[in-house]
């Protein structure tokens, strides 16, 4: 959809489809319109008041029968409604020119003139007229920089773009660690030369071994076709398909094709069937290989941004005595007022926050939990359209964490915020007692936030899953590992997964890395280190338990990563 105000025009098809579309070269600025004659406009006579007539015509002689009062106020209704008449014809007959356009105005009525020349106003007390402005002085807020900590509750304040630079920014931005990283992996087998900076020279290229850089592009032909699921009746009059995120079927099949594009060129890879099925729309590869004698890539090997080469993360900070922590608690999909929630499990888990257990080494280590992340799925709800249950819980809850803790809420996929990430935070009437709390705090997903030297980044797992559909990875660490290789927090957007559009930049690319990287709602906790090769202590990755399905919080040391603790609170564990 066109921006309001504007026409929207529909580029011409680019063959073979893909991401084409997105990389299409912007048209040349329209030409300047005409000078405007300097020859002044006429000036417009004034409209001369025609003669009223006195005496009605015959045919409109008023009845017989009526007294002369009744008789003399027919007439003069009459010779009002004709004076009126006049008067408009000819109000129609004068015009003025606005903006270049002549425009016509209405006389007054001559029974109102005597009024209204009793009414002295200066023009600063009459209201201009709205008009429009000119294409040149329309203004529209810049996607600016945002702060480190409201980096994506920022980005869903801007006007809603198009999606036409969405890959192209997110290109700029990776292509030149992606080449990096390929000439680290291949300099020395590859000559300079041979590392091509478009796709356009691969394909003048000889049959000598060349190295490639793009996005790629999954063409899957399982897919459903968006356009029939928005014109079934029921989605505009019940949910929309996103609400069986959950439940979709993966995408992936043995007709699948993968094509590596840039602003330049496309080009399709020729890749065994398992590599195939590990890829998915939406990558900034680097590809080496060979061209063949059908204009195709057979590629020898692919690599992607790999983050850990990027960044020198810092070694943790030392131990002080025997006190734990401090940590930071993860917990997600909590889902309050669920029919089947264990409400004995959660106010264990609340009772541990506060330093409440029974046990003194659970109480010390409760104490020793700073800050806590709710990484979505906070309420429980059958259906979008439904209002959530368990609000005043939810409320009760927060409210007892936040005068001891810090707490960051951020909301999930079926949680009463904006379906397309970033997700903005839940709205502070659904927490009217924890609002007041000055530690309590309703975030965006993702979310990102610093704890002193450590840089904690996640989201609610909408990324994970959709990676999880579109390609073979068979569980939620590997796909969040993938996404840590890739710098992207969610590398299928806007491809499959709902997405606000962004003008001029990709909110998703990873340019700083955490210490650690989050991902919420998942069936079981995971927790993987990823250590680079040139030292220091990594980046731990996690994957937050769903607590409906797997009542725990997941302990982070804000000290050490490498300190990582699962704390059990179902039924086996009490």
């Amino acid at each position: 959809m066109a921006p309001a105000g504007k026409k929207a025009k529909t580029a011409a098809p680019v063959p073979g489809g893909g991401l084409n579309k997105f990389f299409a070269s912007k048209s040349a600025d329209l030409a300047a319109p005409a000078a405007a004659s300097a020859t002044p406009a006429p000036t417009l006579p004034t409209a001369q008041q025609a003669p009223v007539a006195t005496t009605a015509p015959p045919s409109a002689q008023a009845p017989a029968g009526l007294t002369d009062a009744q008789k003399e106020r027919i007439e003069e209704n009459k010779r009002k409604a004709l004076e009126r008449k006049l008067a408009k014809q000819n109000g129609t007959d004068q015009a003025v020119f606005h903006n270049d356009k002549q425009l016509p105005i209405k006389s007054p009525s001559p029974l109102k003139l005597a009024e209204s020349k009793q009414l002295k106003r200066n023009s600063s007390e009459i209201t201009p007229e709205k008009v429009a402005l000119p294409e040149e002085e329309r203004r529209v807020s810049s996607n600016a920089a945002p702060v480190a900590d409201d980096k994506f509750r920022t980005f869903g304040k801007v006007p809603w773009m198009q999606y036409n630079s969405y890959y192209s920014v997110r290109l700029e931005k990776l292509r030149g660690a992606a080449l990096a990283q390929a000439r680290s992996l291949w300099s020395e087998e590859v000559p300079a030369h041979s590392f091509l900076p478009t796709i356009t020279t691969a394909s003048a290229a000889s049959s000598s071994e060349v190295v490639i850089t793009g996005i790629t592009f999954k063409d899957m032909p399982s897919r459903d076709n968006v356009i029939q699921q928005y014109r079934d009746p029921k989605v505009a009059t019940s949910c929309l398909p996103e609400d069986d995120i959950d439940k979709q079927p993966n995408l992936c099949s043995k007709a699948d094709i993968v094509w590596l594009e840039d602003a330049t060129f496309r080009m399709q890879l020729n890749l065994a069937a398992e590599e195939i099925a590990k890829l998915a729309t939406g990558f900034v590869a680097a590809v080496r290989g060979t061209m063949t004698s059908d204009g195709k890539f057979d590629v020898k090997s692919i690599s992607l941004v790999q983050g850990l080469a990027l960044a020198s993360v810092p070694d943790p900070a030392p131990l002080s005595g025997d006190a734990p922590g401090p940590y930071i608690a993860l917990m997600s999909g909590l889902f309050i007022g669920a029919p089947d929630e264990d409400i004995q499990a959660r106010t264990r888990a609340v009772d541990f926050l506060l330093g409440k257990s029974e046990d003194k080494n659970e109480q010390l280590l409760g104490k020793a939990v700073e800050r806590v992340i709710v990484c979505g799925g906070v309420y429980w709800t059958e259906s979008t359209k439904d209002a959530p249950t368990g609000l005043e819980a939810a409320d009760s809850m927060f409210s007892q964490l936040a005068q001891e803790k810090t707490v960051d809420v951020m909301p999930g996929h079926r949680d009463p915020s904006n379906l397309s990430l970033p997700q903005m935070p839940l709205h502070p009437l659904l927490f009217r007692s924890a609002s007041k709390c000055s530690q309590f705090k309703s975030v965006s997903n993702p979310y990102q936030c610093s704890l002193g030297d450590m840089l904690v980044l996640g989201h609610s797992g909408q990324p994970v899953r959709d990676l999880m559909r579109c390609t073979s990875i068979p569980t939620p660490m590997q796909a969040l590992t993938t996404c840590l290789d890739a710098c992207l927090l969610a590398p299928t957007a806007p491809d499959t997964l709902t997405t606000q559009p962004f003008a001029n930049t990709d909110p998703f690319v990873v340019e700083t890395m955490p210490q650690v990287l989050f991902s919420g709602g998942h069936e079981k906790t995971a927790y993987e280190l990823r250590t680079p090769s040139g030292g220091g202590s990594g980046i731990l990755c996690v994957c937050v338990p769903a607590f409906h399905k797997h009542p725990s919080l997941v302990l982070v040391n804000l000290r050490d990563p490498r300190d990582v603790r699962v704390h059990e609170f179902g039924s086996q564990a009490a």
